[in-house]
Formats: C-alpha cells, sequence, structure tokens
C-alpha cells in the first residue's frame, strides 16, 4: 500500500512560513520605533533580502518534502523519494509516538526501533489516520502507543501573525542590551552561547534529525548542521577568551 505527502498540507506550510516571514518583518519595524533603536534603509533591505533567502531555501525543502512516499506491505516500511529508499522491519519496532493537534488530528507519527533507527512521518495528514491502524494491527504485542496532544493550535492563522512581533521585539532589545554591557558580562553570553551552539552541533550528529525525519540522503545535510555549529561554538569560545579581557 502506497501513502503520497499531503499537497495541502505541504502548502499550509509555505502559507505559514510567509505569514511568520511578514510578522518578523513588521515587527522589527515597529520595535525599532518603540525601542528607540532606528535602523537603517540598507539595514531594512539586508534583512529582507535575508528573509527572501529563507523564504525560497524553505519552499524548496518543502517541494522536496512532497516527493516523499511511503510503501507498506506485511513485514516493513519503506519511506522513499526520487533518490533513495529506506526499508524499517515492523518486528524493529520498539515503540510508536503520535502527536495530535488540539483538533484531534495527526501531525506527526514517530517511530523507534530496537537498532536505534527512527522513522519520523510528517504531512501525511490525509493518510495518517491509516497508517496508525497499520501500525496496531503490526507492531508486536509488546510495541508500545504513546499519544499526545499540542497545547495550543499552532496552525490557527494568528499563530504566525503574532509569533514574529515577540520574536522581533526580543531581537532589538537583545542588540541593545548588547551594546550597553561590559566585556565580563559579554564575555559570559559569548560562552553561554558557545556551549548552547556545542551541544546543538553533537545533537545533529548523533541524534540526525532531519535525516530521521526525511530520509537516509539527508544525513549528509545533519553533519553539515552538525560541524558547522559545533565550529561557530568553538569560534565562540576564542572570541570570549582573546577579544573580551
Amino acid at each position: 500500500m502506497e501513502f503520497k505527502t499531503s499537497k495541502k498540507e505541504i502548502n499550509r506550510r509555505k502559507k505559514a512560513f510567509s505569514i511568520l516571514l511578514a510578522s518578523l518583518f513588521v515587527g522589527l519595524l515597529l520595535a525599532s520605533k518603540i525601542l528607540y533603536y532606528p535602523i537603517s534603509e540598507y539595514g531594512f533591505l539586508l534583512i529582507a533580502g535575508i528573509l527572501l533567502v529563507l523564504a525560497i531555501l524553505t519552499f524548496r525543502f518543502l517541494d522536496s518534502i512532497s516527493k516523499i512516499k511511503l510503501n507498506i506491505s506485511e513485514r516493513k516500511i519503506e519511506r522513499m523519494n526520487e533518490k533513495s529508499t529506506e526499508g524499517f522491519l515492523f518486528s524493529d519496532i520498539s515503540r510508536i509516538k503520535i502527536k495530535r493537534r488540539t483538533n484531534g488530528k495527526i501531525r506527526e507519527i514517530y517511530i523507534y526501533f530496537n537498532n536505534k533507527k527512527r522513522l519520523f512521518l510528517t504531512a501525511f495528514e490525509e493518510s495518517f489516520e491509516s497508517i496508525k491502524n497499520i501500525l496496531s494491527d503490526r507492531k508486536g504485542g509488546n510495541v508500545e502507543i504513546k499519544e499526545t496532544h499540542e497545547p495550543i493550535d499552532f496552525d490557527h492563522p494568528l499563530f504566525y501573525s503574532i509569533l514574529g512581533l515577540p520574536i522581533s521585539f526580543f531581537s532589538i532589545y537583545f542588540f541593545k542590551f548588547i551594546l550597553s554591557i561590559n566585556d565580563f558580562q559579554a564575555k559570559i553570553i559569548v560562552f553561554i552561547f558557545s556551549v548552547y551552539m556545542l551541544f546543538l552541533g553533537l545533537y545533529f550528529i548523533f541524534k540526525k534529525p532531519i535525516s530521521a525525519r526525511y530520509d537516509v540522503g539527508r544525513v549528509f545535510a545533519d553533519y553539515i548542521f552538525g560541524i558547522f555549529m559545533i565550529f561557530v561554538g568553538i569560534v565562540m569560545v576564542f572570541a570570549g577568551l582573546f577579544l573580551f579581557y
């Protein structure tokens, strides 16, 4: 049995991300005036350019997700795209987690295996209940299925419209704060940020969240993200040691 990702859900995510970017830009305009932190016209053009690049990259990424398919047989699940196919045996499943929206519909299914593999299913909104029923029938008798519900409606149009505003205000306030602190305080902040980046990099390398969620062919992206974040963390450590003294 074959299942395809939902085009409707992919389009919803594109729209939601576009609204978030617009909210971020408007929020920066308002925050710069309210917090008396003027940004030049060139600065806003640079921000607009960065947001546009983010939109293009995200849309391309979502388009790649739209090409993912699932093929479920009696013994295994196969996740496929145009470049790769990865198989997962039902007999290897150790536990299953299902995340539901506030309206009760499934947002994602997380499948964990005894061989340390993980399979995260996303954007199969029109097929999730059928997939869940198949998993329930073919999993081992001792495999637990845990269901959770999101606390708020993340799909509501107002959520992304509002989300960008506090992020923008916090960003402007943070820049103002950085400019007003002394070298010792700056060093503390740099070290905290560097430790965060180091742990985040290790998470991408060992947990591989991108390939687990989308396809095994993206494991290279996990390593790239992980190595880049570790590099940034190390650079920040040296910055804290030598730039502030």
